[in-house]
């Protein structure tokens, strides 16, 4: 009798692990009647003993919120590294972790940055590093590195590819996620010759890595319901058009395509094994020296030569927290479920072209950004900046950062924060103090 009780004890303990992980992984929400709790309150901040939502923010069904805890707008307190860390090293935050990532490539995720999806963006305080660029006017969008996706938080709202994000993930060797491509200029062409898979009808080998939530079956109306990816698909007519397909991405979305035979990644020839590249940072366990100006307020605006509308964003050294805080549009920019407030160990903020083009009668004017070629730009780290130098001589090579001497920087290890603004207006583009 004792052991059948135990036999029964045991099983319902497995039960209970077994509904604790699929809590882990619940598609992301915006509905008022749904909380979704966090460790990762501010990312990389050890926040023991708190609850995402109950630090003073309130949630707002735009995706902002206001906060009873003064201007920082978050109670997290600052990082103390446990003994143990984990064995291994994340290659995109040069910090310790449990997740082997060794010849394997990171996911590039596009996320949409629109006004009109903020009630329901999500996953962004996961990102290892976190590229913006402007692909309209006053309208950014973020391409998103994750070295570990195997225990992903849902991220949404995935959205379409341009020219530019093709030259990020090429600076990481990164396997793109997002919903479809341009249909501006020779993009198609270009993402075909370059990621093959769901850019062509033949599905072109390649070994580069592309996954559709578009086309693929996960995303799709029958694996959608399955795996928690078409949560927001409506077809109400009052929904802005280019959001009414926001798409979910999900770990058992991500992996079922990676393992499937069936999906368009895999058909392709794509394949999830690679090393990654990032930058470079200081020795282990050793302090980042800056010697520079003081930046605790940083401000950015997102502009196109020629064409009205700006982007604005603001970032805030948390001295405790040892990180930028990140605000845009005037509010603190927050998860939609979570309430966490997006944050930086680095912040990076590089000049380049940003040119404007025709586009549709929908979208008139569409912007392009050039992350290809050599320009200057500023590192932000621990309430300083410092002038920086950048470079970067193909689509698949590494982004280079080096001081204003040539000398390869070396950032602090934690997560990084890459804006690109024209560099046209230099002096207004980035302002700091």
């Amino acid at each position: 009798m004792k052991k059948t009780l135990k036999q029964i004890g045991l099983v319902f303990l497995a039960v209970l692990m077994i509904a604790s992980m699929s809590m882990s992984l619940v598609a992301c929400n915006g509905d008022k009647n749904e909380k979704t709790t966090t460790n990762n309150v501010i990312p990389g901040v050890n926040t023991s003993g708190t609850t995402a939502g109950t630090d003073g923010t309130t949630a707002g069904t735009d995706g902002t919120t206001s906060t009873t805890q003064g201007t920082q707008g978050t109670t997290a307190t600052p990082v103390v590294p446990p003994v143990n860390q984990g064995d291994y090293i994340n290659p995109l935050t040069g910090l310790k972790t449990t997740y082997n990532s060794a010849n394997l490539k990171p996911i590039a995720v596009i996320v949409d940055n629109v006004s009109a999806a903020y009630a329901h963006q999500t996953g962004l305080t996961q990102a290892d590093i976190l590229y913006e660029t402007l692909v309209a006017p006053g309208i950014s969008r973020f391409t998103m590195l994750v070295s570990d996706y195997s225990q992903l938080q849902a991220i949404c709202n995935i959205r379409s590819a341009r020219m530019e994000h093709l030259d990020i993930i090429g600076s990481h060797n990164a396997i793109m996620v997002a919903h479809n491509g341009s249909t501006y200029n020779d993009f198609v062409s270009v993402a075909a010759s370059r990621l093959g898979g769901g850019w062509n009808e033949e599905l072109g080998k390649n070994t580069f890595g592309y996954v559709n939530t578009m086309k693929d079956v996960a995303f799709t109306a029958e694996g959608g319901e399955k795996y928690g990816t078409i949560k927001y698909y409506t077809s109400d007519p009052n929904y802005r058009k280019d959001i009414a397909h926001d798409t979910l991405l999900t770990t058992q979305a991500l992996l079922a395509v990676f393992q499937s035979r069936y999906s368009l990644f895999a058909q392709s020839g794509a394949t999830t094994v690679g090393e990654t590249k990032s930058f470079t940072f200081v020795e282990l366990d050793s302090a980042k020296v800056m010697n520079g100006t003081s930046a605790k307020n940083i401000n950015l605006s997102f502009t196109i030569d020629n064409a009205s509308g700006t982007k604005s964003v603001a970032y805030t050294y948390d001295a405790a927290l040892g990180m930028y805080l990140r605000s845009q549009d005037g509010k603190a920019h927050t998860d939609s479920v979570t309430g966490a407030r997006l944050a930086f160990t680095n912040v990076i903020t590089l000049f380049t072209d940003v040119s404007s083009e025709k586009g549709t009668d929908e979208d008139p004017v569409v912007a392009t950004t050039k992350v290809t070629g050599s320009g200057t730009g500023y590192y932000f780290y621990g309430g300083e900046a410092v002038e920086i130098n950048w470079s970067k001589s193909a689509w698949d090579a590494e982004l280079v950062l080096t001081d204003k001497n040539g000398n390869a920087l070396e950032l602090a290890r934690g997560t990084t924060y890459v804006g690109y603004l024209d560099n046209t207006s230099t002096a207004t583009a980035v302002m700091f103090n």
